[in-house]
């Protein structure tokens, strides 16, 4: 397991927890992303709860293209996803994401807040 995903336990339920945090440049952030959906479809479970942190990190077209594709190859083992950290844009580039991969990922201005929802 890479040392940016680990599991976290809210109110007795697993949650995947992926740190994308302070990513600033486009290699940096396709290696964890890809990381991240490497290890989700290794693990193969299919009502998997994530929680994902962008704080600090950028974007640009190449990276939400490929999240988009991501969410495409992973949406299958997601029962919920939830983003943590997102700017304004982000949060409106997730909202396009969502449309166009039919997945429902919501984004959170806090960690609690998100593991709330995740383990509703």
């Amino acid at each position: 397991m890479s040392e940016r995903i680990r599991p976290i336990f809210h109110n007795g339920k697993k949650i995947y927890f992926s740190d994308w945090t302070n990513l600033k440049n486009t290699e940096d952030a396709l290696k964890v992303m890809k990381e991240t959906s490497d290890f989700v479809i290794k693990l193969g479970q299919k009502d998997l709860l994530e929680l994902i942190d962008v704080t600090g990190s950028f974007g640009n077209t190449e990276i939400f293209k490929a999240l988009k594709e991501i969410n495409n190859k992973v949406k299958q083992f997601n029962k919920k996803k939830a983003f943590i950290g997102l700017s304004s844009p982000q949060r409106v580039i997730l909202n396009t994401i969502n449309i166009f991969s039919g997945t429902s990922v919501v984004g959170f201005d806090d960690l609690e807040s998100a593991k709330d929802w995740l383990v509703k």
